[in-house]
């Protein structure tokens, strides 16, 4: 649904992965009949490796988890996935789809995903060849010029809204081109089509690499929030819990291995263990079919915990957009019982597990 594609067989190393008695947790193993099948949608990112890892090393079949990933071009097609029941759970953008899906009652947010913090390329701000040439070189030279986005209210609008909020413009003064999808909107960059694009680094490295477009900066660099989080339906909350928290768990596994392989580097620079950094990044391009030299240059900070702070203050943003319901409430449609840890939790929002 919405653009997805199911990927059961992608990797060499998934059919085998299944078939084999893997060596779980417990005392005994796991044969692959007795695995729980569940649907996790994600996009072809770095950001997601987690996911990616838990399928190609075998760790959700070691947690019981027959998982199937379905593959989304953006946030919002994935959000609504989970609204119909077409996914178990997704990466979501904290996006007016996803607000207004939880005021409605059909989504819960469990746990956290990327956070945007100076130092980690994630979510960039681009500018195509033409564009850079006539001297659109930073994010004050956004004013004005076409922007290039996934849809109209994600979570790259959001960044370039507030980083332009920094800078002294309105960016619903720009033209805003949505182009419904990462591939399309790298696809329009290097066409010229738009001045601008935000998005996910992953989408457009590869460009970067082969001078078909420029970085003028890094959304993290200029404003720090919780972009991303784990989302899934109230109904398979209730119906499938301990699969829910078997998919979080793993994807802590999979996220901290992500973070000290890729993120924990040494002070040069240079990475802690190569050869692991170069498995891994080489997992994450046969998932996102770009590579890894490209990979490297934009990666995500990580984590299962939430900066809730940081999602009242997106609805308060939004909703001054009028955007979402004004009645929006995070408390309403925030899990904080998956995971420990949760930083910047309001006072009257108590977590009760």
């Amino acid at each position: 649904s919405g653009g997805s594609h199911k990927v059961r067989t992608s990797c060499p190393t998934r059919v085998a992965a299944l078939l084999l008695t893997v060596a779980p947790t417990t005392s005994r193993p796991v044969a692959a009949a007795e695995l729980t099948p569940m649907k996790i949608g994600v996009l072809r990112i770095a950001s997601q490796a987690p996911f990616f890892m838990g399928v190609e090393k075998g760790y959700f079949a070691e947690a019981g988890i027959d998982a199937e990933l379905v593959f989304f071009d953006a946030a919002v097609p994935a959000t609504l996935a989970i609204a119909s029941r077409d996914v178990d759970i997704a990466v979501i953008g904290f996006t007016p789809a996803f607000f207004n899906l939880a005021y409605f009652g059909g989504m819960v947010v469990i746990a956290g995903h990327s956070r945007e913090l100076p130092g980690f390329p994630n979510t960039g701000v681009f500018a195509s060849n033409k564009a850079w040439d006539a001297g659109v070189r930073t994010m004050a030279d956004l004013k004005g010029r076409v922007i290039g986005l996934t849809t109209i209210g994600s979570t790259n609008h959001y960044a370039v809204a507030r980083i332009g909020e920094k800078y002294g413009f309105d960016v619903n003064e720009n033209h805003l081109v949505p182009a419904q999808g990462l591939g399309n909107l790298a696809a329009m960059l290097m066409g010229n089509q738009v001045d601008v694009a935000s998005g996910a680094g992953t989408a457009f490295m590869g460009l970067i690499v082969k001078g078909q477009a420029h970085v003028i900066g890094w959304a993290g660099d200029e404003i720090s929030w919780q972009s991303t989080g784990l989302a899934s339906h109230p109904r398979v909350i209730a119906e499938k819990r301990a699969a829910l928290q078997a998919i979080v768990d793993t994807y802590e596994r999979g996220a901290a291995e992500y973070s000290a392989v890729l993120l924990d580097k040494n002070g040069d620079g240079t990475y802690k263990d190569p050869a692991k950094a170069e498995e891994l990044l080489a997992l994450i391009s046969r998932w996102t079919s770009v590579p890894p030299n490209a990979i490297a240059q934009s990666l995500a900070y990580i984590d299962s915990r939430l900066d809730v702070g940081s999602i009242y203050e997106m609805v308060d943003w939004y909703r001054n957009q009028r955007m979402i319901e004004k009645e929006t409430d995070p408390k309403t449609f925030i899990d904080l019982c998956f995971v420990e840890g949760h930083i910047n939790i309001p006072a009257d929002m108590k977590r009760e597990c």
